[in-house]
């Protein structure tokens, strides 16, 4: 419990200071801190056990994880209605061509049949039942997200969590009956709304209680301060670069992401200018984050690994910090003044 109200004191404490500093929000790897090789093939599996570890092990509060059923009703974790995208066969490790729809599966099928896709034969495993991916979080000590249409999947992770998990839907008739019993954390998942008619939804939940979306034009600065000067949280959920970092500078408060980090270890490298530039570590990091952190007015483009384009505008002077995963290649920031001023680039290269 400590280490739960200490992350939501740390929120509202983002959203108390002036609205011209950049305070981190809380961040939650989504489907836990999985990666890809440049095949295209997962290393780490998406909502695999592997992923909670990795997620924890770079500093992540917790990890999401989507709760779906087998034929037989077992709860087993997976996004996808097909297993096609990321399970492979186990008997030979080949890809899955006709759709093969999870539903149809029994819990033995499922787990005896296939395997989840990774480069890292390690990782070949069936997918976690709902209660070995909560055993992982508890072992790690990180917060579950549960994205889950089970109602017995929050009585499961009420058992294993009491009140340190968070619930996590769209579907808002799942939600007053989770109150009943839980004082966890309550996310609402919403694609429309003005804050006025948002707020009494939350309003009817009560307790600690908040909004997600993943319509990043709701997140203006006026809807995130009537949400978390009402005491509510709010989420930007997958946001694509560069809008995570405007929804920052904007109030929100939590994070779900697939590859933004911020990390509070200290850097085993960095590099500073009072202008544009680029730079490129020589030493490949095999698991790690690159973080900028710039100051100026205008617009800017900003590359962090060599894949990722972040444009960004202030009318105002004004601070920003933009924080990368990244695994098994050598950091490389390119900063590039488009039009207007900077007064300060500082990259950090962090290792885990």
């Amino acid at each position: 419990m400590k280490r739960f109200l200490t992350i939501l004191v740390t929120a509202a404490m983002a959203v108390a200071c002036c609205k011209e500093e950049i305070v981190a929000p809380t961040m939650f790897a989504h489907r836990g801190c999985w990666s890809k090789a440049e095949s295209g093939e997962f290393i780490t599996p998406e909502n695999s056990v592997a992923a909670v570890a990795m997620a924890a092990r770079m500093g992540y509060a917790g990890i999401e994880c989507d709760v779906h059923l087998t034929k037989d009703g077992k709860m087993v974790i997976l996004h996808d209605k097909t297993i096609n995208r990321t399970l492979r066969r186990a008997s030979d490790y080949s890809k899955i061509e006709e759709p093969v729809y999870l539903a149809d599966l029994t819990f033995e099928q499922v787990r005896n049949e296939y395997v989840m896709e990774s480069v890292n034969p390690q990782f070949r495993v069936p997918i976690p039942t709902l209660e070995e991916l909560l055993a992982e979080c508890k072992r790690v000590g990180i917060i579950p997200m549960l994205h889950s249409s089970v109602p017995q999947s929050y009585r499961v992770a009420q058992e294993m969590f009491g009140d340190e998990w968070i619930c996590f839907t769209s579907d808002y008739e799942l939600l007053p009956p989770v109150r009943e019993f839980s004082n966890c954390l309550i996310l609402y998942s919403i694609d429309s709304g003005t804050a006025e008619e948002v707020i009494p939804y939350l309003e009817r939940l009560g307790g600690k209680c908040g909004v997600s979306t993943m319509k990043y034009k709701l997140y203006t600065p006026e809807f995130c301060a009537a949400l978390t000067d009402a005491g509510y949280q709010v989420q930007a959920s997958i946001f694509k670069s560069p809008r995570e970092v405007v929804a920052q500078r904007n109030g929100i408060t939590y994070q779900l992401t697939d590859f933004s980090i911020m990390p509070s270890h200290k850097p085993y490298d960095k590099w500073s200018s009072k202008g544009e530039g680029s730079y490129e570590w020589s030493e490949a990091v095999q698991c790690g984050a690159t973080v900028v952190e710039i100051d100026y007015c205008g617009t800017v483009e900003v590359v962090i690994n060599g894949n990722r384009t972040y444009t960004l505008t202030r009318e105002t002077a004004g601070h920003d910090i933009i924080g990368n995963r990244l695994f098994d290649i050598a950091p490389k920031v390119d900063v590039r003044q488009v039009d207007g001023s900077i007064k300060r680039v500082v990259a950090k290269v962090y290792k885990y």
